[in-house]
């Protein structure tokens, strides 16, 4: 038996993934490949598939979509004082959501199993045991370990917005904030990967750049090719699941998550995430949230870094072809996008009067 395990990181197009598999667990699990639930939540959304067919095209609940996840916060938490997220409360202990694996496994006989989390990154640094409890129950198993990988200045500025947009307070990343990502998972990637190439026995190990990801067509296309498994036909298509806010909402959601309460906050990042690049002419990749400074800092932290992961490139090359363009600040600062922004906000549509208030004043309205 084959086990593919999807180990992140963040930001990559996991939750694309996660839903890819998700929505085509009975085709796949039919081709001899378990995406295998852990929990009631997961077990019920198999059961629709095999009593009803395909699940509803809206967006599929946490729990269906990304089972490995609920696991991954579990064994973390049982480590650590690392709380599991709201999203995934309610779980069974770890031994109860493995052995649900197991059961599946011997029960179904997969040729492959695929686990898949982006939470399963943080294993490395929370504690590398971690990877041995999860690898236990397929000992004698064939590994392969996929993982893809950002460029730093795109990563952190993506993980920055992905914090903010759920409400956490977070330092601007031009006035000091690039620090809190230094040391951890978000910017050191050797503690993402290595505790996994070091003890799992003999895996096959897929390294890959987010670029060559999105050359591939995306998250399900790429993973689909890297790890050779015969899908079957046809597939439900990948959705996308996991918005984004534009980096010129980055100013005023710094902003607002010290200033408002957090169904103002929703409300605001939910309507920036729809509406927030449709509302003024400046392209997303022209906004810069880091500025020089920054970013030659980031560029000096990250060279041993880089240096690690050069044996994952081709030979003589970078990990990252295009690493010095870390380097390179984009033409738009992000206070100025920010302005022309909220000048564009239409308040009546925020739904919240506190974050309609919040934005008037912004804009001096």
């Amino acid at each position: 038996m084959k086990v593919v395990l999807y180990i992140g990181h963040h930001k990559v197009g996991s939750t694309a993934l996660q839903d890819f598999l998700a929505r085509n667990w009975k085709g796949l699990a039919q081709a001899g490949i378990l995406y295998p639930n852990v929990e009631a939540h997961g077990a019920a959304g198999n059961m629709f598939q095999l009593l009803k067919g395909d699940l509803p095209d809206a967006a599929l609940p946490v729990h269906i979509r990304e089972p490995h996840s609920a696991l991954a916060y579990r064994m973390i938490a049982d480590v650590s004082k690392r709380p599991i997220p709201k999203q995934f409360q309610g779980l069974p202990a770890t031994r109860q959501m493995l052995r649900a694996i197991r059961t599946q496994v011997d029960l179904l006989e997969p040729n492959t199993v695929i686990l898949c989390s982006e939470a399963f990154a943080n294993y490395g640094q929370v504690n590398p045991e971690l990877v041995d409890r999860l690898i236990k129950p397929f000992e004698g198993a064939e590994f392969q370990i996929y993982c893809a990988l950002r460029r730093p200045d795109e990563y952190v500025t993506s993980w920055h917005g992905q914090r903010l947009k759920v409400g956490e307070k977070a330092t601007p990343l031009s006035a000091g904030g690039l620090k809190d990502y230094f040391g951890g998972i978000h910017f050191d990637y050797r503690q993402v990967v290595e505790a996994w190439i070091d003890r799992v026995p003999n895996a096959k190990i897929s390294i890959r750049n987010y670029a060559d990801v999105l050359g591939a067509g995306g998250s399900a296309e790429d993973f689909m090719g890297q790890t050779g498994l015969a899908m079957p036909d046809p597939m439900i298509p990948a959705r996308r699941a996991n918005e984004s806010l534009p980096l010129a909402a980055y100013p005023i959601m710094e902003k607002a998550v010290h200033k408002l309460e957090q169904p103002a906050i929703f409300k605001l990042s939910r309507y920036l995430q729809n509406q927030g690049a449709k509302l003024i002419d400046v392209n997303n990749r022209d906004v810069e949230v880091l500025g020089a400074d920054q970013r030659q800092k980031l560029w000096d932290e990250f060279v041993p870094v880089s240096d690690y992961l050069r044996k994952y490139a081709a030979t003589g090359k970078e990990f990252f072809p295009d690493i010095d363009k870390v380097k390179e600040a984009r033409p738009v600062p992000a206070d100025e996008a920010a302005a022309a922004l909220v000048k564009a906000i239409d308040v009546s549509k925020l739904q919240n009067e506190q974050a309609a208030d919040f934005v008037r004043d912004l804009a001096g309205r």
